[in-house]
């Protein structure tokens, strides 16, 4: 028993035996990865008898894929007495969704929330282990509350530990749960485990089997087991049986199955093709075919199946696939259909739909009724396997194109963007309407956006526009206004200026509001970033009056969109209130899908003035655009947190950002000038000045290169300045001064013209030159608050002014600097200021440098401090970050520990020196 059993796995059990150790005071959550047969279950079940407890266990089922919620329904339904403990609207969310009460269009997050609520509770009352095992089988949306449960069990008395096979399709959506791979196990293992199933080790056939195995313990097992059965025979396999792993453990399934009769195999059909294969379920259906429940009982004896609470179940899921491919397709029908007769509900007609071998409008419409009803559960991924199969089985062309777009959408909102893509090919193939082929062809470019091929999708999306032009003008208009960010996205300016433009131009000629907005918008935004400020700041102001008060979400995304532009042409107050609107709306409302945007702008913003609430929204921007598969949004949130880091001097940190980002969404053009301006500010802040230098002119350039003109989304041009002012470059330092200087004259805006002046500080040969230069610095600064850019400027001006011998003049701007880079968490620049008003004869009270209170806080807990500081209360707290309520209580009690408070009051006016609240 025990670790002993275990061959190989040594290292693994010891992670679980430190999980379930913890667990008395902490959770954690786990998911195994392998290749099947690595042993996941095995460990599961050493998990199980060394716990000592009642365990929570669910299984995913391959053939229940199509179910909603089938897993969470094992795993909640036994804690069915803590659901009191959620939030009402969670608890009403998680009844619905396993069928315990009415819901309509329930919230698939506030599902999460309370799953995550239940177990919490459970946990308050005694230490629970939760396993899963084949969670690769299990539906979509229990997948989905399990990785958001997994991410927030920190402060609860609960193990999650999941068996999931390898498949890199995944590996996305598991961003941020801890994971061990199995790996292969070594030839010493191999050869011990097959000592362990009764081979001999100097037997001559133990060396095949560990090549053949390859280090997998079910291939081991298996033909350990094959031989062992021809052996008992009297024989040996023949030279055809040694084949690869693969083959030779289905033959070895298979042999036990040829033994059977043939009513039993008839019988492993049904019980291979019945979503829940419970024994009066199966007796019904197999009386119908003929057949009987006692058919089974060959099956059984030989291991191919066991019962297990009242159902059959196949001993492994291998069986599904070698079961079907033995049978004849007239076999599969009469069991679907006899399946059929036996159920109700959207199972009768899943039924009756995978009996169908023909199209079938009446089966078709069933079940897309049946979508329908799953859509407003909020049940995607089931809609969307429905609408797919619904379109197959339509007769007529119509319908089937429009269920197949209905199915890609509700996959490309559930993250399914691979069959979102293969499904609206699909729609097109039999699609002749014009209108719905604009349709299809709008969601096609945003699938290929949101998937990280943005040039691709403004082809697609232009393409498209220039056929639905001469026969309907507003859905090219649309299409063309779609088609502008996407280009943005991929570093391709001027074809968003083209795109833009065309749009205009149709919404002009149509001179229908809707059109025009959308125009106003994606040209505003197109202005902005090539820095024709005037005209910028003209359409989106209006685009912002017209945006304000409720709207549908198709104008939320306008609103987030045109708020983003305003924060590039100094209107930051208009920026922010619109920027909050959309986040507020979106927690409110529960649309996720705009948050991942709303809070990389809003971290951008935060970054001139506010680094730990820029850390807090740049860390949530990122987990919701993992958790969504938003591949740009993913590169741009790494990026916004790795510049800070790097600032912050924390290079390692930003390194590995920036090492993410070239992995996952190295596609992306348009963010390649941050990610060089992220390593270079790290290179700048470690005083690291030729990789600093190198990397901020391959930012400059490629900026360049793409038409991006817009001073205030390259603030790493004054950073590139200094690098060449600081390594004896004056000339080149002059050069990209001005440029500096030709911006801020032709756009106004208030950081190129105090950027400028900074570098002409650097460039001064006198004390009057440098003072001069300081004033106007000042006076920019004065137009916009930019503390860290400010902080910079004194810090630039107190080295001049010590450098041309006015030591007392210098002390006063190196102090300033000195508070507001440690106001900001900038430690390495604050030391680097105090450097200098030592070396200015200045003699600083004894003090110890210490970032500010809430830089002691993780991103979660900032969070948490920001939603409790604005007044919210832990409930709701939770209910906007979703978390559960004793996760947010966990958590104010370790920020009220480390900020040293005591009460809510003093948390608020603790953020509000922070800059964290108003």
């Amino acid at each position: 028993m025990g670790r002993q059993t275990l061959v190989g796995r040594e290292r693994e059990c010891g992670l679980l035996d430190g999980m379930l150790a913890a667990l008395t005071h902490r959770g954690s959550a786990l998911l195994l990865r392998g290749d099947p047969g690595m042993g996941k279950s095995v460990l599961l079940d050493y998990a199980a008898r060394e716990s000592g407890m009642d365990v929570l266990r669910a299984r995913g089922v391959e053939s229940e894929a199509v179910l909603p919620y089938t897993v969470l329904a094992d795993l909640m339904l036994p804690l069915r007495r803590y659901f009191a403990e959620v939030p009402s609207a969670q608890c009403r969310a998680l009844e619905g969704c396993l069928a315990l009460a009415d819901a309509v269009d329930a919230n698939p997050y506030a599902v999460c929330a309370g799953a995550l609520g239940v177990l919490a509770a459970a946990g308050q009352a005694e230490p629970r282990l939760v396993l899963v095992d084949d969670l690769h089988w299990g539906d979509p949306l229990s997948r989905r509350v399990l990785q958001f449960v997994a991410r927030r069990l920190t402060t609860e008395r609960v193990a999650l530990v999941m068996a999931v096979r390898t498949e890199p399709d995944q590996d996305a959506s598991w961003e941020g749960v801890p994971q061990l791979v199995l790996e292969a196990l070594g030839d010493d293992a191999c050869r011990e485990l097959l000592h362990r199933r009764g081979l001999d080790p100097a037997d001559t056939a133990v060396a095949r089997l560990a090549r053949l195995g390859m280090g997998n313990p079910l291939v081991l097992v298996e033909h350990a087991e094959a031989l062992a059965r021809c052996r008992s025979r009297g024989g040996e396999q023949r030279d055809q049986e040694w084949q690869t792993p693969g083959p030779l453990v289905e033959q070895a399934w298979w042999g036990r199955m040829r033994a059977l009769p043939r009513t039993t195999r008839d019988a492993l059909v049904y019980v291979a093709l019945c979503h829940a294969p419970e024994f009066a379920v199966l007796e019904r259906a197999l009386d119908a075919g003929g057949l009987s429940l006692g058919a089974l009982e060959a099956a059984e004896e030989a291991g191919l199946v066991h019962a297990h609470d009242g159902e059959y179940q196949l001993r492994h899921p291998v069986l599904r696939p070698l079961v079907l491919a033995h049978c004849s397709v007239a076999q599969r029908l009469r069991a679907y259909r006899a399946l059929a007769e036996q159920s109700s509900g959207e199972l009768r007609t899943w039924y009756l739909a995978a009996a169908a071998c023909r199209p079938d409008e009446t089966v078709a419409a069933a079940l897309a009724g049946e979508a329908g009803q799953a859509r407003l559960r909020a049940a995607l991924a089931t809609s969307a396997r429905m609408w797919h199969r619904a379109g197959e089985l339509s007769p007529a062309a119509p319908e089937k194109a429009a269920r197949l777009l209905n199915a890609a959408q509700d996959a490309f909102h559930s993250g399914v963007t691979g069959d979102a893509a293969q499904w609206c090919e699909e729609a097109l193939r039999h699609n002749a309407d014009p209108g719905l082929a604009a349709e299809i062809e709008l969601l096609r470019g945003r699938v290929r956006s949101w998937a990280g091929d943005p040039v691709g999708a403004h082809r697609l999306l232009e393409s498209a526009a220039a056929v639905a032009e001469p026969a309907d003008r507003a859905w090219a208009c649309a299409l063309y206004g779609s088609a502008t960010m996407p280009a943005v996205m991929g570093g391709r300016l001027a074809h968003a200026a083209d795109s833009a433009s065309r749009c205009a131009g149709l919404a002009a000629a149509l001179g229908t509001e809707p059109e025009q907005r959308l125009a106003r918008v994606v040209q505003g935004t197109v202005q902005a970033l090539a820095g024709r400020v005037r005209e910028s700041r003209r359409l989106l102001l209006r685009g912002r009056d017209e945006l304000r008060g409720d709207k549908a979400p198709e104008e939320l995304r306008q609103a987030l969109l045109t708020g983003q532009a305003l924060s590039w042409v100094d209107e930051e107050d208009a920026a922010r209130e619109m920027i909050g609107t959309v986040i507020d709306r979106a927690r409110l409302d529960g649309v996720p899908a705009l948050l991942p945007q709303a809070l990389v702008v809003r971290c951008e913003m935060e970054s001139w003035n506010r680094w730990a609430a820029a850390r807090t929204d740049g860390a949530e921007a990122l987990r919701w655009a993992r958790d969504l598969g938003h591949r740009p949004m993913t590169g741009y949130a790494l990026l916004l947190l790795a510049r800070l880091d790097g600032l912050r001097g924390d290079r390692a940190a930003c390194e590995q950002r920036v090492a993410s980002y070239e992995e996952h969404c190295g596609g992306v053009r348009g963010l390649e000038p941050f990610a060089q301006a992220a390593l270079g500010a790290a290179a700048l802040t470690a005083g690291d000045l030729g990789p600093c230098r190198a990397h901020l002119e391959r930012a400059f350039t490629v900026a360049r290169e793409m038409g991006l003109a817009n001073p205030n989304l390259m603030p790493f041009v004054a950073e590139l300045a200094e690098a060449h002012s600081r390594t004896g470059e004056p000339a080149r330092a002059a050069d990209v001064t001005e440029w500096l200087r030709e911006r801020a004259q032709a756009t106004g805006l208030a950081w190129p013209v105090a950027a400028h002046a900074r570098c002409r500080v650097m460039l001064a040969t006198s004390a009057d030159e440098v003072l001069e230069w300081q004033s106007a610095a000042e006076q920019a600064h004065a137009g916009r608050p930019m503390a860290f850019e400010l902080a910079r400027t004194w810090l630039v001006c107190g080295e001049a002014l010590r450098r041309l011998r006015r030591p007392a003049a210098a002390r006063r701007p190196l102090l300033d600097a000195q508070r507001a880079f440690e106001a900001l968490g900038a430690l390495p620049w604050a030391a680097r200021a105090a450097a200098e008003l030592a070396a200015a004869g200045h003699r600083p009270v004894q003090r110890q440098a210490s970032p500010p209170d809430v830089d002691q806080l993780t991103p979660q807990e900032l969070q948490v401090a920001r939603a409790i500081g604005e007044g919210l209360s832990n409930t709701e707290a939770a209910t906007a970050l979703f978390l559960s309520r004793k996760t947010v209580e966990a958590h104010l009690t370790r920020i009220y520990r480390k900020l040293g408070i005591r009460s809510r009051s003093d948390l608020a006016r603790c953020l509000a020196r922070a800059g964290m609240i108003g």
